[in-house]
């Protein structure tokens, strides 16, 4: 008889690897956590190998893991859009998403084409702004989703995906500038306070040439010519590209700048069906994006 993966087996999966807790993803899915541990022993003896093991307090992925973790979040998302399509009540509301300026100029295009062929009837209003002051204005009650970054998870808050630092450039030559000029968002950004604290240890003068929170302005300003940044790299626009540290003229190497891990985040009013399946469809797209 041929075997097949069990869309109910494949959600528990991802709910624990997304909350990082059977505990938590039994309440979300309102089942028992032996159920969901149970579950996820059926699905290893299918796949014949272990797929998750403690590592300290969290759960960590093995490689076939994030192997079946990859295909199960697109398999759910397929099949959540078409349940969306056929569903006897389409799913109507406003939902006010909050999200990064460069998150919002490199995934939204491709994200809300999709999204709106999927839910027709769901009208988005989305702001963009460093993750400190989305969860600021999120604690307020202004929005009902937010995507933020962050280096420790914030209370209640799904783990999407642990995306690198990367250092990133214009289209223009990079003289042998010393300091090393940057561009910047402003005080209270996690990518200045790290790329900052990177440099100092590895003494590295630097000067910053340019700043502004916005995507936008801070590609002109690359592109003029005016110095290198930081950015995660699922977040990097097609006018910019990531710099490897041989690219410099200067003899100094640009130093590593670890990794950063992006959220999803559920506000406001907890009957607003819209929001629930927009944080649904903004945590399948940006899980399965490399």
């Amino acid at each position: 008889m041929m075997k097949h993966f069990s869309l109910d087996t494949l959600r528990s999966f991802t709910t624990v690897v997304d909350l990082q807790s059977y505990t938590l993803a039994a309440e979300r899915l309102s089942r028992s956590q032996p159920a969901i541990s149970l579950q996820l022993k059926r699905l290893e003896e299918l796949v014949g190998s272990p797929l998750i093991h403690r590592q300290g307090t969290g759960l960590k992925l093995t490689p076939a893991g994030q192997e079946l973790y990859r295909g199960a979040v697109q398999l759910l998302a397929h099949h959540d859009q078409l349940m969306a399509r056929f569903r006897a009540k389409p799913i109507t509301g406003q939902v006010r998403l909050g999200i990064p300026s460069e998150f919002a100029t490199a995934l939204l295009p491709r994200i809300l084409g999709q999204f709106a062929s999927s839910y027709p009837q769901i009208t988005l209003e989305v702001t963009s702004a460093l993750s400190r002051d989305l969860r600021l204005a999120a604690s307020r009650g202004s929005f009902d989703v937010i995507l933020t970054v962050a280096e420790q998870a914030p209370e209640g808050a799904i783990l999407v995906k642990e995306d690198a630092l990367v250092w990133v450039g214009g289209r223009v030559e990079l003289m042998d500038l010393q300091p090393l000029p940057l561009v910047l968002a402003s005080e209270g950004c996690m990518y200045r306070r790290r790329t900052l604290a990177a440099l100092k240890e590895a003494q590295i003068s630097s000067r910053i040439t340019y700043t502004n929170n916005d995507l936008t302005g801070i590609s002109s300003a690359l592109n003029s010519g005016l110095g290198v940044t930081v950015l995660a790299r699922s977040s990097v626009p097609p006018e910019l590209h990531e710099l490897k540290p041989n690219e410099f003229k200067q003899s100094e190497l640009l130093p590593p700048l670890g990794s950063i891990n992006i959220f999803l985040e559920r506000h406001g009013q907890s009957n607003n069906s819209a929001a629930d399946h927009l944080q649904s469809y903004l945590h399948d797209f940006l899980s399965a994006t490399n």
